[in-house]
């Protein structure tokens, strides 16, 4: 067949110097437009279609960054056009060189393009090896380059492909569900709405991925050794113990919790989808004050609107997404995370079902609908000054410092103590987390080790949000305000870590997520009490309705828990609070007994030393292994490093030998922890291990102990540093 690219009508200078070299020839101007087509075509399926089709089918996103819809529009035209763009911007050049050297650059931009939809293809089918992923990369970049180069009906169908890059803006614009957030305004919250006047504040506190099992001794009761502030809390509210949560996905539950209704999952966390909420319910009578790092329910008029992250933001986040779809596993481990840091793809609510479940190597984690993990369930979203733990625990105290003594609302959202896990009691963070991707398999030694590390993480950040009710209680009593305030303390679902759940299968694990603590303070209320009727997140906002005694036509799902009357919906977990006591019983089988933190600490086995001074036991001679541990100079002045220390502490045993079984770590003479879950290394055998309260306020001397046991005396080797 021939090929037009080939005639001598290309050259623009015919001239006889260049007669007889056809390889300086230049190509003309339609071979050029048909070569930019071809690479913007290949370029729409490589890239602009699993990015739109990523980011439309989760609006999400653009939600809780806030973008508007001009923004949403120039995100889809600059996915589907720049990256073509940018591949005709680096080959066409070398047309000036001449046809060769066009031809060539041209089909190294065909090969790679082609190679780039290689490795979504690769992942499509679930291709996650590195040498396989990029072999059918190869395969498919080089195969596609000598066809386009040989085949005329090739090259014709990839320039057709070009008209894609249309068809797959106009399915993100139109099609997919962030179609919702560019379409017009929002029905107004109409209805009755009568009622006395509220008493004062009306104060509603959403935490996040907070399981009730954690909190619980196994008889059903605050551990408030732990947890003093929860346990004070439920002494001078209603603390409803059996109660559950909507959904498992933040975008669903929140919604349910604001508008009392059960929410479809289509729907977007937006105004315009649940007009009748919380803020809309007492009109413009009382001030508004919401914080809302997920979720847009309060009226921009009420509570003004939050800024937008820049278009520059989003088609970042788009890059580290891409990145993320298309590479081998080998080769995302160093990229930025997706699942850690809210407003740059962190510590994951996420579209799919949010805490519903752990990613596959983390907990078996929303998928797309080939089966292979979806990335944009792993991102959090919220706004970037308020980003990680530490940012959601300045923004809680913030806005429970906002909290005046009047008639208002205000509704808190916090990302706490959703994972990853970093906080602690004692006002420290720890520089080190896990999260649980880093939970091993099945079969692997450190399992036990790891899970308990994780699972005391959990709850010493639930510690740290005990310490914020806490906070919360003092500024209301401060303000003379605890009294007429209407209270309500909710978590939007909860979260299981301990790996034997598996989410898909195991109905236990349901129980586990969406069993959630819930307090309800009505004004006035001087003493607590416990109930075990059941209760789930869609019965707030009537409760809220009965106990301010306000009259309304609105239509709700749930029903108050306050005026005897029965539910009309059937829960997604069991009636009774015995599951749930099965469940606490379960995970003190696998963590450390003791309700102190010590035990939090007391992984393997010598944890009965943690806690202990190194002063009460023998101290032999010398180990012949030396150590290394991430974070000394933060642990000796924590202050210095902003109260970051290594409360999961990370390292390195050296020697000739592995160490013999755990170790364990004195601070400033007292054990603090254990060491272990080896993996051997290059230059010896890494560690980790939790530390206890020891760790607050920082250890100038850190010595760790091979431990001899003999009959009833306890030897330490001490490690070398």
């Amino acid at each position: 067949m021939a090929d037009d690219r080939t005639t001598t009508a290309e050259t623009t200078d015919p001239g006889p110097a260049r007669a007889d070299r056809p390889g300086r020839a230049r190509p003309d101007r339609r071979t050029l437009a048909v070569d930019a087509a071809v690479l913007i075509g290949l370029a729409g399926v490589a890239i602009t279609q699993p990015l739109l089709d990523l980011f439309g089918n989760n609006p999400t996103f653009f939600v809780a960054g806030n973008y508007g819809r001009r923004q949403i529009v120039m995100f889809a035209l600059v996915v589907a056009f720049v990256p073509g763009a940018v591949a005709v911007a680096l080959s066409t050049p070398f047309a000036l060189v001449g046809r060769r050297a066009s031809r060539a650059a041209h089909a190294v931009a065909v090969a790679v393009l082609a190679g780039l939809f290689g490795l979504v293809l690769g992942q499509t089918l679930g291709v996650d090896a590195t040498l396989p992923a990029f072999a059918l990369a190869l395969v498919v970049g080089v195969g596609v380059a000598l066809a386009e180069a040989r085949y005329e009906t090739v090259r014709r169908f990839l320039a057709y492909l070009a008209l894609g890059n249309l068809v797959f803006v106009g399915l993100f614009v139109f099609a997919s569900p962030t179609n919702g957030l560019l379409r017009g305004g929002f029905v107004a919250a109409q209805g009755e709405v009568t009622g006395p006047g509220l008493p004062g504040p009306v104060v509603v506190v959403v935490l996040d991925e907070f399981p009730l099992v954690a909190i619980l001794r196994e008889d059903g009761t605050i551990n408030e050794e732990r947890y003093p502030n929860l346990a004070a809390l439920a002494e001078r509210t209603t603390w409803f113990r059996n109660a559950s949560a909507e959904s498992s996905s933040t975008y669903v539950s929140v919604p349910s919790i604001l508008t009392g209704r059960h929410v479809d999952a289509d729907s977007l966390p937006v105004l315009r989808d649940h007009p009748r909420n919380l803020f809309t319910l007492f009109g413009d009578r009382y001030p508004v004050r919401a914080y809302e790092p997920v979720t847009h329910l309060c009226p921009v008029e009420r509570c003004g609107a939050e800024p937008s992250q820049p278009l520059r933001q989003a088609l970042s986040d788009a890059w580290v997404v891409y990145r993320h779809r298309v590479l081998p596993e080998a080769l995302r481990e160093g990229l930025p995370p997706i699942d850690q840091g809210w407003g740059n793809f962190g510590g994951g609510v996420g579209g799919g079902d949010g805490g519903a479940s752990l990613p596959a190597s983390d907990e078996s984690w929303p998928t797309t609908s080939s089966g292979r993990p979806d990335p944009m369930a792993r991102m959090d979203e919220v706004p970037r000054h308020d980003a990680g733990r530490v940012g959601q625990a300045a923004a809680l105290r913030r806005e429970i410092a906002a909290i005046r003594p009047i008639p208002s609302i205000t509704m808190i959202h916090v990302l706490l103590p959703h994972h990853p896990y970093q906080l602690t009691p004692w006002g420290l963070h720890s520089t080190n987390t896990w999260v649980p991707a880093q939970v091993p398999e099945e079969g692997d030694p450190r399992l036990e080790r790891v899970q308990r590390e994780v699972a005391g993480l959990q709850e010493l950040q639930i510690g740290a949000v005990d310490q914020m009710i806490g906070e919360l209680m003092d500024h209301l009593d401060a303000q003379g305000a605890w009294d007429s305030t209407t209270l309500v303390v909710v978590s939007d679902h909860g979260l299981e870590v301990l790996p034997r759940f598996d989410r898909s299968r195991n109905t236990e694990a349901r129980e586990t997520i969406l069993r959630i603590p819930l307090f309800i303070k009505a004004a006035g209320q001087t003493t607590g009490e416990v109930r075990d009727d059941p209760a789930t997140t869609i019965d707030v906002l009537p409760s809220l309705v009965d106990l301010l005694d306000i009259e309304t036509d609105w239509e709700m799902d749930g029903h108050s828990l306050f005026d005897g009357s029965e539910p009309g919906y059937e829960r997604e977990v069991t009636t009774g609070v015995d599951s749930l006591l099965e469940l606490v019983r379960e995970r003190r089988r696998v963590l450390p007994d003791g309700d102190g933190w010590d035990s939090v600490a007391a992984i393997g086995e010598h944890g009965d030393l943690v806690g202990t001074a190194v002063a009460d036991h023998e101290v032999g001679p010398a180990s012949e292994l030396s150590w290394s541990f991430d974070g000394r100079e933060a642990l000796a002045d924590p202050a210095a490093a902003g109260g970051a220390v290594p409360v999961l502490m990370r390292g390195t045993v050296h020697g000739d030998r592995p160490p013999a079984g755990d170790l364990v770590v004195a601070l400033d003479g007292v054990i603090a922890g254990t060491l272990g879950g080896y993996v051997e290394t290059d230059d010896g055998w890494a560690f980790s291990g939790l530390l206890g309260p020891e760790v607050e306020g920082g250890a100038r001397e850190v010595v760790a102990y091979e431990v001899e046991r003999a009959g009833g005396t306890v030897t330490l080797h001490p490690l070398v540093t």
